[in-house]
């Protein structure tokens, strides 16, 4: 998670701190910064897609969920977003996808990037909720045949929308994410924390205390960036962590504590769907970025022995491989219904 007090929506850094924690701070959360304009004055700015996306605003659950449509051929990538972050980490590797000439579709769950956000206590975040904007998205824009494409907490989301709709899945792709419970399964030390209803007073405490939470989020920064060599890390720091800085500014915090609050109880919901997994007929891509300190290659085996045609595909990258190595994932992207 990568998070600083950067933004100019808050009064101090105390109300970042609560913002990024969830805390009450978020009702007045100025809208979510726009990354284009961020980009645009890095040196590692995103190439142009030839072609340009159209904005819709679709609504599920009496919600509103805002996506990006690229119109091409299909099937369509459908691209779903991680925990701390929003469609903007596949602004990178759309462009490529773009060129190909295929439909591609990004959205932002509700809660995250410019999706609506509901005050704290009115809305249940949850990873059914999740699958349910998923349907939401593809029903309104006429998707028959898809690829879902998951990432980080988005993969269970994809993984389980295709046990549900067969039919639908062109083939599924999972990246650096989780599905079941298994020994090689191990998520970073901040989702731990606010995951883990034991810790719950624990994790309370961190965020009454601005100095603390800076110290945690300082911590889980560096955790995820311990086997990255310096590109890495400089693309760590100036492309992904403006893109959560600016999510966390925009009011994502309560969303982000209520689907990790859910993370246990999801993982025994999946487990309990492994005889479904084991009869899944469509072909199941894991590109994985293998120098991902949390959900290792190890991680990638395991969900690889769940579904019964699965391929792993390796990248020399950390967890945001869309954002470390855009060109070889939309490569493989590109490859993997063959």
């Amino acid at each position: 998670m990568t998070l600083r007090p950067t933004s100019p929506s808050f009064n101090s850094r105390r109300e970042f701190l609560f913002a990024a924690a969830g805390g009450v701070a978020l009702a007045g959360a100025a809208p979510a910064l726009g990354f284009a304009s961020e980009s645009a004055t890095h040196s590692n700015a995103p190439i142009a897609s030839t072609v340009p996306f159209v904005e819709h605003r679709i609504p599920h659950d009496g919600h509103m969920i805002y996506a990006q449509e690229y119109p091409g051929r299909g099937p369509a990538y459908v691209l779903l977003h991680g925990f701390p972050d929003n469609l903007h980490i596949y602004d990178y590797v759309v462009p490529y996808l773009t060129a190909a000439g295929r439909r591609v579709v990004a959205f932002d769950f509700l809660g995250f990037g410019q999706s609506e956000k509901m005050a704290p206590g009115s809305y249940q975040y949850n990873f059914d909720q999740q699958v349910g904007d998923l349907s939401a998205v593809v029903d309104a824009l006429k998707i028959e045949k898809f690829i879902p494409v998951g990432h980080d907490s988005g993969g269970p989301c994809a993984a389980n929308y295709a046990l549900d709709n067969p039919g639908r899945v062109a083939w599924l792709c999972l990246m650096n994410t989780y599905y079941a419970d298994s020994p090689t399964l191990r998520f970073p030390e901040l989702i731990e924390l606010f995951g883990d209803p034991s810790l719950k007073a624990l994790a309370r405490a961190f965020t009454a205390s601005p100095d603390k939470m800076a110290w945690l989020l300082k911590f889980q920064n560096q955790g995820f960036q311990v086997n990255m060599p310096p590109n890495l890390r400089e693309r760590f720091d100036g492309i992904l962590q403006p893109i959560i800085d600016a999510n966390f500014a925009g009011g994502a915090g309560p969303a982000f504590t209520q689907m990790t609050s859910h993370l246990r109880e999801s993982v025994a919901y999946n487990t309990k769907r492994l005889p479904e997994a084991g009869r899944f007929t469509p072909k199941v891509n894991l590109i994985w970025g293998v120098l991902d300190p949390y959900l290792t290659p190890g991680a990638a085996d395991a969900i690889a022995s769940i579904f019964p045609h699965t391929t792993v595909k390796p990248v020399q990258t950390g967890h945001w491989l869309m954002i470390d190595a855009p060109e070889e994932v939309a490569n493989l992207l590109l490859a993997g219904g063959a």
